[in-house]
């Protein structure tokens, strides 16, 4: 304000109203064009310019919208203002250095977390074929070797596990029908372990049906 007051003090003289002068009430009489016009021809006097920057300076400074305040707030926030003159006094981290901050936080994360695998659902076994149904795909899944890029079982080779691999408890003796207990076991096989095994007959030779293990 005090700039202000001085820079009107040293107005030039021709600008200043007198009596014998220009005459406030002739200027007040002007058309708006004209006051306009006179106000931008004055505007271009390297004089006058100086007095008119102050006065907008002055405006702008004691603005009830805070101006100046919100953009120094802005510049500090996203740190683009100069901190040079105040490096050690406190201050918020601005946003750049926030990311920066993050960024490294993220490269400096290397330990992996191991991923557990998901637990196959417990079948609950209840009666003598499920429990040997159970145990001739775990046979194909453990103990088969792999022939001709699969895993599978011959007819034959199911009925000689039933009567003579599997726990005696569960081993089909020679008074039983071996053809209805294996059908009875391939049957519950499949649909105990739908992902994992499918029926399959031989396209040559006898048209023996073969259990085949899917991974």
């Amino acid at each position: 304000m005090f700039r202000l007051l001085y820079e009107y003090q040293n107005i030039p003289e021709a600008y200043i109203q007198r009596s014998d002068s220009v005459k406030t009430k002739s200027i007040f009489r002007t058309s708006k064009t004209d006051k306009i016009n006179q106000f931008l021809m004055l505007m271009k006097d390297p004089e006058i310019q100086p007095f008119f920057r102050n006065y907008i300076e002055n405006i702008i400074a004691t603005s009830d919208l805070r101006i100046l305040k919100r953009l120094t707030a802005v510049e500090t926030l996203l740190g683009l203002n100069d901190y040079s003159d105040f490096e050690n006094e406190e201050r918020e981290i601005t946003i750049p250095e926030q990311l920066s901050i993050l960024a490294e936080r993220i490269d400096n994360v290397t330990e992996i977390v191991p991923t557990e695998p998901i637990p196959e659902p417990v079948i609950m076994l209840k009666s003598k074929t499920e429990i040997r149904a159970h145990l001739l795909v775990e046979h194909l899944r453990n103990d088969v070797i792999d022939r001709h890029g699969s895993k599978f079982i011959s007819s034959k080779e199911i009925v000689h596990f039933l009567k003579n691999e599997v726990p005696i408890d569960y081993r089909v003796g020679d008074i039983q029908n071996i053809r209805k207990v294996k059908k009875d076991v391939f049957e519950k096989a499949r649909k105990m372990y739908p992902d994992n095994v499918l029926l399959n007959k031989k396209t040559t030779g006898r048209k023996d049906v073969r259990l085949i293990f899917r991974p």
